[in-house]
């Protein structure tokens, strides 16, 4: 049996997937498998995959196009290795990736899933830096995706239980990792191992709306594991004012930073996340609130009045934020009046 079944879904990525496998092929580490699921590919990504004559290359053929949730299922059903090492067909693993992860996993046996950071290439060069330690990811989950699930080791029997769900279209590793993160403990690096390719016609940019959809419904699945008044501060009052463009009043303000503090208080009782990381995130939360407010037009139906009443109701800090920030923006306008006069 392989020590890691490298498990690489692909579908119309003739264009890169030789790349992708040679970066395999590469890894300090060579006791492995890599599980090929095409998922009818219509270009020339079977005879690229194809062209590699090594037998650790076991190719899945399907029959028919279901996407990616299918394919993951597949794969990891499939997989005979101790581990599962996630790769997309257009990214690229440095060659130390495996051995570095491996380590992390043998070494820690409570430790059931190790990533590491992300460095974006093509439309974008930005690295992706995510948290350390199991409790950090757990809790950033409330804010976005904190675990990559393309660039992971996983120990494999310990994620069999763990299915993508066909109905999280776009969304299925989010998903994966929000469920999977009350029993399985996790991991990152903190060092780039893994090149992720940015381009047009990836699912993020594509399907950027279904993806927030389903982004959301996630996020409230996480914050009801804290037991706050779900009556009082029911979701479509949470999506509203947090997830949402729609206008809001000056009560849905007060209602909101009510709701907050709830949150404070209780999580501080029952510990469902790390508290110190859960008030990093409820102040994500406030700023993100405050930001669109009082420094976009994205709300819908706010006017001028509507926001001095709100600023008036703000906690301080949220306040003294909106005030600094505004005379920030006036002083720069002057500047620049002066310097244009100048010249």
């Amino acid at each position: 049996m392989p020590l890691i079944s490298v498990v690489l879904p692909v579908y119309n990525v003739a264009e890169y997937v030789d790349e992708a496998i040679t970066s395999i092929l590469n890894q300090t580490i060579q006791d492995f498998e890599i599980l090929v699921i095409d998922d009818c590919s219509t270009d020339e990504t079977l005879p690229v995959v194809k062209s590699f004559k090594d037998s650790r290359i076991r190719i899945i053929e399907k029959s028919v196009n279901k996407g990616l949730i299918d394919s993951l299922n597949i794969g990891f059903k499939e997989a005979k290795g101790t581990y599962i090492a996630r790769m997309d067909g257009d990214d690229i693993s440095l060659p130390s990736r495996f051995e570095k992860q491996l380590k992390v996993l043998q070494n820690n046996p409570e430790i059931k899933a190790c990533g590491c950071w992300l460095q974006c290439f093509g439309v974008s060069s930005k690295v992706l830096k995510y948290k350390e330690l199991h409790e950090e990811i757990k809790t950033q989950m409330l804010l976005a995706n904190s675990m990559s699930l393309c660039s992971s080791m996983l120990e494999r029997k310990t994620y069999v239980h763990f299915n993508f769900d066909e109905t999280k279209t776009h969304a299925e590793d989010y998903d994966f990792w929000a469920k999977s993160a009350w029993t399985c403990k996790m991991y990152n690096i903190q060092e780039t191992l893994y090149y992720y390719r940015t381009h047009k016609e990836q699912v993020s940019i594509l399907y950027n709306d279904i993806q927030k959809v389903q982004d959301v419904k996630i996020k409230l699945s996480l914050l009801h594991k804290i037991d706050y008044d779900k009556e009082r501060y029911e979701d479509v009052f949470i999506k509203r004012v947090l997830f949402s463009k729609e206008a809001i009043t000056v009560e849905d303000c007060k209602h909101f930073f009510k709701w907050l503090n709830q949150l404070k208080k209780i999580n501080k009782v029952q510990q469902v996340f790390d508290h110190k990381e859960f008030i990093e995130v409820l102040n994500v939360f406030k700023q993100q609130f405050v930001f669109y407010l009082f420094f976009t037009n994205c709300r819908k139906g706010i006017n001028y009045s509507i926001r001095i009443s709100i600023l008036n109701i703000l906690p301080f800090k949220q306040k003294w934020f909106v005030i600094k920030k505004k005379i920030n923006e006036i002083m720069r306008i002057k500047t620049n009046k002066v310097f244009k006069k100048s010249i």
